[in-house]
């Protein structure tokens, strides 16, 4: 019986040191660095879509499949930035009516994307448009939702982005946009370099990644500001401990 108290008492012990090191350090305040990112170096790709499959990735997926839960999206739905396609190809499976397009700058993880969904018998279901974000080649009032994940810090010019979207969506469409904070807590900044250290590939070491994507994020007050200039006017923005949810309507 003293045993399993011990046991217990280790365990939330654990647990408290656990969340004093996370909320308990310090934010980092370093100024930004624009993403090097070089997704089109074939090596490049082939590692970022290595590290899609890690845990933390799969987890950070369903998340934002829980947070598109809470609204009920009909119609079309562009991922922009989709990269090697694993959210929206999980899309796909979770909302078999909306029609889906995903749209990257890269060729090369496009052909990773189109391969993912007909490995998942969803290529019926989803368009793939190569494109950048500031020049979408989509019409006026198209679209009913747009989603961003961790592709915002890539953006050279968000403003553009923001109007591009603004743009593109119908009246009352959804802009969502998930991306890390630059000002992470300093635990989080040690937890990415220690797994750039131990499982990061080789390829993107050598361009930074993933430090160089937190490194390149915007903090609260850059996002605010940013909004403020852009058509949109109806926003809602969520901040956590290394990432932002932020939701925008037309």
């Amino acid at each position: 019986m003293i045993l399993n108290y011990l046991y217990i008492f280790f365990v939330v012990f654990g647990i408290v040191v656990i969340i004093f090191l996370i909320l308990g350090l310090p934010r980092k305040k370093n100024l930004r660095k624009p993403s090097i990112e070089g997704i089109d170096d074939p090596d490049v790709a082939k590692a970022f879509e290595k590290m899609t499959n890690f845990i933390p990735f799969k987890i950070l997926r369903r998340r934002i499949l829980s947070e598109l839960k809470k609204y009920s999206f009909t119609g079309k739905l562009v991922d922009l930035g989709c990269g090697s396609g694993n959210l929206i190809v999980l899309i796909s499976k979770n909302y078999p009516n909306l029609d889906l397009i995903g749209v990257d700058i890269s060729s090369e993880v496009l052909d990773l994307a189109k391969k993912r969904a007909l490995e998942n018998n969803v290529n019926e279901k989803i368009e793939f448009k190569i494109g950048s974000a500031e020049n979408l080649v989509l019409p006026d009032n198209s679209v009913d939702i747009i989603i961003s994940s961790l592709s915002l810090h890539h953006w050279k010019d968000p403003s553009i982005v923001l109007k591009e979207a603004f743009r593109v969506l119908k009246q009352n469409g959804t802009l969502l946009i998930f991306d890390f904070r630059r000002d992470a807590r300093k635990f989080f900044y040690g937890l990415l370099k220690f797994a750039t250290k131990v499982v990061v590939p080789k390829a993107l070491k050598n361009i930074k990644e993933p430090i160089g994507s937190l490194e390149a994020g915007y903090t609260p007050t850059e996002i605010k500001e940013l909004i403020s200039k852009s058509p949109f006017n109806n926003e809602e923005i969520e901040f956590y401990i290394a990432w932002m949810f932020i939701k925008m309507i037309k």
